[in-house]
């Protein structure tokens, strides 16, 4: 029996077998995955703690520690939903990368058309997701804005610090001192941050504050290694500095926004021919997130998908096709319900270390 690479099982085997495109922020932080069999996701959120054992006489006993007390929310998690259409000018037309003479013939085409089209679904909801961490991080928000959709999703974060004297003064700011705050900041909830990541404009500040040059310069002992690296997920990793016990990163991923005007090119909508979208940067400027990196309590949370054609999927992306008869096309899409969710409130926290020069 011919096997139809159309089918929802088969065409979840293709988009495993991809190697996962990175995503800098999920892949630090959101790293675990959770699905669920319903349309809501269930999670517990809370908030840390520091209490010590008391002291107690042997002749009164033990004493009660209470617990930390957490909130179970229900969410029902956005929908995203990118499709293709394939048509008989794509199938009749040479691929890229397909040889001039002696090239494929349609159903070669069709194959390869539907592995390309579903690795680009699939990368297109890594960035929206990599956009919903980047929201969570250093928003503690995520909206959800789309065609029949406005919602916003709010996570009660009090971490935010604004600095009294912003990073772009290099002789004045205080960036040691506000990151070891920020640090004691999260420490408050028994976790301990390891890492900063801000864009590549503060974090390069950073690096030419005074106070860190002549620490960086004294080699009597090694206060910090500032040696950058170009990660493959799209970050650069800066150094160590060790009198804050920090890992440095700075990250310039960016993404085009589709779904609105172009400042530049006002009065061009979205649907309209000659549309150029405009790209932002994930990360806001002048902010700075301190963070666990290895045990951040986070999930990425996956709700089922229902379809009355192919069933139900409790899974990460349920890809489906359809055919339109006249004209003839094919549709391909990938759903998925995703929902960046933090479990510990205050396990992170966010200093706004204002502009650059």
């Amino acid at each position: 029996m011919a096997t139809n690479i159309y089918e929802p099982k088969f065409m979840i085997q293709m988009l495993e077998q991809q190697p996962p495109m990175p995503s800098f922020i999920k892949d630090t932080f959101f790293r675990r995955t959770q699905t669920f069999p319903t349309k809501n996701v269930e999670f517990d959120v809370k908030k840390g703690g520091m209490a010590m054992a008391p002291f107690v006489s042997p002749r009164i006993g033990s004493k009660v520690l209470e617990r930390t007390g957490f909130k179970t929310q229900s969410y029902k998690p956005p929908l995203v939903a990118p499709k293709r259409v394939l048509t008989t000018d794509d199938i009749a037309s040479r691929l890229p990368g397909e040889p001039v003479y002696n090239g494929y013939n349609p159903n070669r085409r069709r194959v390869e058309l539907l592995q390309s089209d579903l690795i680009e679904l699939d990368e297109s909801i890594t960035r929206r997701e990599e956009w919903m961490c980047t929201q969570v991080m250093f928003n503690a928000e995520i909206p959800v804005v789309g065609e029949g959709v406005s919602d916003l999703i709010e996570f009660e974060f009090d971490n935010t610090v604004v600095v009294d004297i912003p990073w772009s003064d290099y002789v004045n700011s205080q960036p040691i001192i506000d990151l070891k705050n920020a640090r004691k900041l999260v420490g408050r909830s028994g976790f301990s941050a390891a890492v900063a990541v801000g864009d590549s404009d503060t974090m390069w500040n950073l690096t030419q504050n005074e106070k860190i040059q002549k620490l960086l310069d004294n080699t009597r002992y090694e206060m910090g290694i500032i040696a950058p690296k170009l990660l493959e997920n799209g970050a650069m990793y800066i150094g160590f500095l060790r009198k804050a016990n920090l890992h440095l990163y700075s990250y310039e991923g960016e993404f085009a926004d589709n779904e609105n005007e172009n400042p530049e090119f006002p009065g061009i909508k979205p649907e309209d021919k000659g549309f150029v979208p405009a790209v932002y940067s994930l990360v806001p400027k002048g902010k700075v997130v301190v963070a666990p990196a290895n045990n951040f309590p986070a999930k990425m949370l996956y709700a089922v998908i229902h379809d009355l054609q192919i069933g139900s999927f409790a899974r990460k992306r349920v890809p489906k096709q359809w055919d339109q008869q006249e004209p003839s096309e094919r549709y391909v899409k990938i759903s998925s319900a995703l929902l960046p969710c933090p479990q510990s409130l205050d396990a992170w926290a966010v200093l706004d270390v204002g502009g650059t020069p």
